[in-house]
Order: structure tokens, then sequence, then C-alpha cells
């Protein structure tokens, strides 16, 4: 479950954010997760909670997650589109498989609301 490690690298990150900002608290943190990140989000989210109380500053922090949907871009004929499926997506339009992923494997904090 490399869900906790991702969460204990968040905390150090947001705990140096708190520090840069000379927070009381964080309250709120807003990730931005993409679906073909291979992160877990209920089990993030899980993990954080689980190792929250170790950090005195996120003990009441509330996550709130963003998926990023997968996006390609054809290579043939330029078209932008979304897709749902992970494997061999060809392009709607063309039909080619010649695709570049533009979006969906983020995985960022995209937000932190701190009490100062």
């Amino acid at each position: 479950m490399h869900e906790v490690s991702i969460a204990l690298g968040m905390a150090e990150e947001l705990m140096r954010i708190a520090r840069d900002n000379q927070a009381r608290k964080i309250t709120h943190i807003k990730l931005k997760i993409g679906k073909m990140s291979g992160i877990v989000t209920d089990s993030l989210i899980f993990a954080f909670d689980a190792i929250k109380s170790d950090y005195p500053l996120l003990s009441s922090a509330l996550i709130s997650i963003e998926e990023v949907p997968l996006v390609f871009k054809c290579s043939q004929c330029g078209e932008n589109f979304e897709e749902d499926n992970l494997s061999f997506s060809s392009c709607p339009e063309c039909k080619s498989y010649s695709l570049k992923l533009v979006s969906g494997e983020e995985q960022h904090i995209e937000n932190v609301e701190v009490e100062v």
C-alpha cells in the first residue's frame, strides 16, 4: 500500500507549507489525482487520517480530491478526447492508436487552507 508513503510525504510538504506561512493549523487540503496515477484515493484518505495525529497542525485537516480524467491527443488528426478505458484506446475521430496522454497522471497538492 504505497498510499501510506504518499501520505507521509504529503504531511512533510504540508508542514513545510505551514512553517513558510506561519500557520497555526491546516484546515483543508485539495488534491488533484489523475485516474492513471496508480493511487487509490480511498486508501490515501485512510492513510492520511491514520498519520495526521502525529502532526498537530494537521490533526483536524480535511482532504478533498479532484480526480483528473484521462485525456489523450491523437498524433494523426490532433483530436483531444477523454477516455474511461485505460487499455488500447483509439481516436474516436480517425481510429488511430497513435495517442499521447495529455492528462490523467497528475498527483499533486492543488490548494491548502490554513489558519494564521
